[in-house]
């Protein structure tokens, strides 16, 4: 009998092998046919990926340029690490706002780490830490309600109009001094001096961290972290030893001094009294004490560089445009009159002016490249698979050039204010995404719009903005040339600062005995 059947059973096992194996190619290439593909994007190289490609400091400058080849979402991957960058503004508005539930978190960078930029806010991980930042955050810069930062604003725009009625030459200086003296005030109530160590702190502070994207070979090559300092060839263990003392000194040391300064009763009212009022134990402790310092060294960190660039191109766009200027003296002459100075309840009177801010917001991109997110779950977008891990990057830098599309503006390049006085714009408005999208949104935005508005409002009612006449007798050419990096920077051009009539300037003097 077993000489009868053996063959048949053998020819079943066979049969069943063969089927399982049938079936299991079958389904192999059904499923691989079924899977999304990635979105489109430069190509990649065996093994190193897009390595190569993220080498260049300029990335937002580089995408740009693939973008017209492969589109608005761009799909790189080095070592195994997947990143997406988005060039199109509604694109970014549906990924980082509509589905922000799982593209708020970040990746925590190695460097960071090295460095000791944990309690930086944008790279804590979206969670409950996350979440106490940004309560303590917008609870105090998100509006002047809890704490009336708008009196500190107007108080130190004064004290700037006064540096420059003296020293005209030098306005550089006086606008880069402004939003850190604002916000040191504002978050410790620490009065800034001449050259002052506590600014310099935040301005390196804010270089390094910025700047920690150029160490991204460590997300792909970790083990690189453990290179002694004397290893040659590797400075970023060294660096990283001197940029910790930094990020240690702007966490606590001004956080130390208000606290000094409340035993001795000499603090003024500011976000770190109010919280200390409101968060210290019977036993001297402090509650969450670790979460608050950093949520209130990130804003002093953004809060010292990035308002000047902004105030800085306003300076290079009047120059450029001395028509907007006297447009926009007139209204507030009509409006503010000769007897007075702007204040913040003017705002909504003055729509010109209003206009000039958004318009110089629209030319000046502080931050190419936002910082990125990262998706906590896989995604399907567009067609494309989107995995979670993904590191997600919007192009701040090609989303604003959809400001400068000739469908939406006429004479994009023009710095036209009048376009912001229509009752509905056709494109997104620069504060659309120069702050940030969905949960990471700057939650110094608001306070930002109001410093940006009193300043150009104030400038523009006291001084007149020209260019300066060179030996030859010809107008001397504004600087437009940017600094780029992680941070857009902009020098002074040689120009005259004037007052527009001794009124003024007795307005301006009056003002700063006034305080």
């Amino acid at each position: 009998m077993l000489d009868v059947y053996a063959p048949k059973f053998l020819a079943g096992i066979c049969a069943i092998a063969v089927s399982l194996l049938v079936g299991s190619v079958l389904r192999k290439q059904f499923t691989q046919s079924k899977k999304l593909p990635y979105p489109p994007g430069p190509r990649r190289l065996p093994l190193i990926g897009n390595f190569f490609d993220l080498l260049p400091q300029q990335l937002w400058e580089n995408a740009v340029e693939w973008g017209k080849e492969h589109g608005d979402l761009l799909y790189l991957e080095t070592f195994g690490q997947k990143i997406l960058i988005v060039n199109s503004y509604e694109y970014a508005k549906e990924l980082l706002i509509r589905r922000s539930a799982i593209y708020s978190s970040r990746l925590k960078p190695i460097i960071s780490e090295l460095q000791g930029w944990e309690w930086f806010t944008p790279f804590t991980p979206y969670g409950e830490d996350f979440r106490k930042h940004r309560s303590y955050q917008h609870r105090f810069v998100g509006s002047p309600e809890t704490i009336n930062y708008k009196d500190i604003q107007l108080a130190k725009t004064h004290r700037m109009l006064k540096a420059i009625l003296d020293d005209p030459t030098e306005y550089g200086e006086h606008v880069h001094s402004l939003p850190g003296s604002v916000i040191l005030m504002n978050v410790y109530g620490h009065e800034v001096e001449e050259n002052d160590h506590y600014v310099s702190l935040g301005k390196q502070g804010a270089y390094h961290a910025t700047n920690t994207q150029q160490y991204t070979f460590l997300e792909v090559l970790p083990w690189l972290r453990y290179l002694p300092e004397w290893f040659p060839w590797a400075e970023f263990p060294r660096v990283a030893k001197e940029v910790r003392k930094i990020s240690h000194a702007m966490q606590y040391d001004l956080y130390r001094l208000a606290q000094k300064k409340i035993a001795q009763g000499t603090l003024r009212e500011c976000i770190t009294s109010v919280f200390l009022s409101e968060n210290t134990r019977e036993d001297g402790s402090v509650l969450d004490e670790d979460l608050f310092t950093g949520a209130a060294a990130t804003l002093y960190m953004g809060g010292v560089d990035t308002s000047a660039t902004v105030i800085m191109t306003f300076f290079l766009q009047m120059l450029k445009n001395p028509e907007a200027q006297r447009r926009a003296q007139l209204e507030i002459d009509d409006i503010v009159g000769a007897e007075r100075l702007p204040t913040f309840e003017d705002m909504q009177d003055l729509p010109y002016v209003r206009g000039i801010c958004t318009e110089v917001l629209r030319f000046a991109v502080v931050v190419p490249l936002i910082p990125a997110h990262m998706t906590t779950e896989d995604d399907v977008f567009q067609g494309y698979q989107i995995p979670a891990g993904t590191l997600v990057f919007a192009n701040s830098w090609k989303i604003a050039a959809m400001a400068f599309n000739p469908e939406y503006f006429p004479e994009p390049h023009k710095f036209k204010p009048e376009r912001w006085l229509q009752k509905s714009v056709q494109g997104p408005r620069p504060n659309d995404f120069v702050f940030g999208f969905g949960r990471r949104v700057c939650p110094g935005q608001d306070w930002a719009e109001k410093l940006l508005f009193i300043v150009v409002s104030s400038i523009l009612a006291t001084f007149s903005i020209e260019r300066a006449i060179g030996d030859d007798g010809k107008q001397i050419s504004p600087n437009e040339e940017y600094a780029l990096g992680f941070l857009r920077q902009l020098g002074p051009s040689k120009c005259k600062i004037i007052p527009r009539s001794p009124k003024a300037v007795s307005l301006i003097e009056n003002s700063v005995l006034a305080k």
